[in-house]
């Protein structure tokens, strides 16, 4: 990513000239670096598991995680989506009764990844959406990866399936699926998030969402990586373990991630690239006035993790929606302080948790905030046992069934 001064990044949108917010060309041997590192991640070690991990699930059907139906469609037969419906669906024609449905979009910084790696995190949502007496589909999307297929690939082949999905007149769409096509929302994790943010803007499927969930999502190709990881991004090194470390994990991918992403020349500021600047809040004689929230579908759910270096970005698109005073790109989200119980979420201060709504003209918009405390990037993944953190994982993974509690109870007190 280029490197920008943070002087000339404000909290409003992109400022400055339009060069200075232009991907830029690198240097050949960065260009081979990156080249190198993407190539060796994703063809000689991703791709490997990727294939393990399919026949394990989808070939012999060891994992009780393993989604119930695995279906390709016309548009995009090498993406196909997997399918987690709750018991009451088992055994019975899937489309005979219409559930609300979540579409899920993995992350891996645009570059890694695939629908696998939740598996864990749709089964579980589905089994606590049926505990809770509303049953969801969950629905896990895939798309292409950079570099081979750069910015705004992967946000036309989510469009597509999505079409497919649940477009009435489309020939192609999941008829055969319980997807009750007036109730669906869609969520995402990091990259994933980002995607989910992005293809919800489009005019094709604004109208089929009726909300979006991002988890962590990178918002910002604007800011440079090191003012994110040095600026916003809050440390403890009281925590000790893999949280408490003082430099960002993802500091050592980030410049990959964005070169293989987009392409020299890319305005970097493009709300489909960076969705933080699709919304704007200008000064006014009447005051502060927010614009472009009509971008989005009217139900907007950002959660963030208090020890990741894309936080602040998360906080500052949660702040445009609801109204909130929008923090610069240099303000520190979250608290000093370590939190005084394991597994727990903090509802009642505002730095953590506020929700609001805002009446515009006829349409009514909700918009939720969650800061997840002591929470690392990916701190909700199955895979987050690598770092060899046993509290990491056992307070991640309590947090992760409070959340994913919080985002059903949204959902249904009158999202969907």
């Amino acid at each position: 990513m280029a490197a920008i001064p943070a002087a000339v990044v404000d909290t409003a949108g992109p400022a400055g000239s339009e060069e200075i917010h232009v991907a830029p060309s690198l240097p050949l041997t960065q260009k081979l670096k990156y080249g190198a590192l993407a190539y060796g991640i994703t063809k000689l070690i991703k791709t490997p598991l990727n294939l393990i991990t399919a026949i394990k699930t989808d070939y012999l059907g060891s994992s009780p995680t393993n989604p119930d139906i695995i279906k390709a469609f016309p548009s995009r037969p090498q993406l196909p989506v997997r399918v987690f419906l709750p018991k009451s669906h088992s055994g019975e024609d899937p489309s005979d009764k219409k559930l609300p449905t979540l579409l899920t979009i993995h992350g891996g910084g645009f570059v890694l990844g695939s629908p696998y790696d939740n598996d864990g995190w749709n089964r579980r949502f589905v089994q606590l959406a049926e505990e809770g007496g509303t049953p969801f589909c969950v629905i896990a999307l895939d798309y292409r990866k950079a570099p081979s297929y750069p910015f705004p690939t992967a946000i036309h082949d989510l469009e597509a399936v999505i079409l497919d999905l649940l477009k009435p007149d489309s020939s192609n769409h999941g008829d055969d699926l319980p997807i009750d096509v007036n109730r669906v929302a869609i969520a995402g994790w990091s990259a994933g998030g980002n995607l989910a943010l992005a293809v919800s803007q489009l005019p094709t499927i604004r109208p089929l969402v009726k909300a979006v969930v991002p988890m962590y999502p990178v918002l910002d190709f604007v800011t440079p990586s090191e003012v994110k990881a040095t600026k916003s991004r809050r440390y403890k090194p009281a925590l000790g373990g893999f949280r408490g470390k003082k430099t960002d994990f993802l500091m050592g991918l980030s410049g990959m991630f964005d070169w293989s992403y987009v392409e020299p020349g890319q305005k970097m500021g493009d709300p489909l690239l960076s969705p933080v600047y699709a919304v704007t809040v200008e000064d006014t004689a009447e005051g502060k006035v927010t614009k472009g929230r009509e971008k989005f579908p009217a139900n907007v759910f950002v959660i963030a993790c208090e020890l990741d270096m894309l936080g602040g970005e998360a906080w500052r698109l949660a702040c445009k929606l609801g109204g909130k005073k929008v923090p610069g790109v240099e303000d520190r989200l979250g608290r000093e302080e370590v939190g005084e119980e394991k597994g727990k979420l903090e509802l009642e201060d505002e730095r953590f948790h506020w929700q609001v709504a805002v009446e515009e003209g006829q349409v009514k918009r909700r918009y939720m905030w969650l800061l997840v405390p002591d929470a690392i990037h990916g701190y909700d993944q199955d895979g987050v046992g690598r770092f060899g953190d046993e509290e990491l994982v056992s307070d991640g993974m309590e947090k992760r069934e409070e959340v994913m509690k919080i985002i059903r109870g949204w959902l249904m007190d009158g999202v969907l």
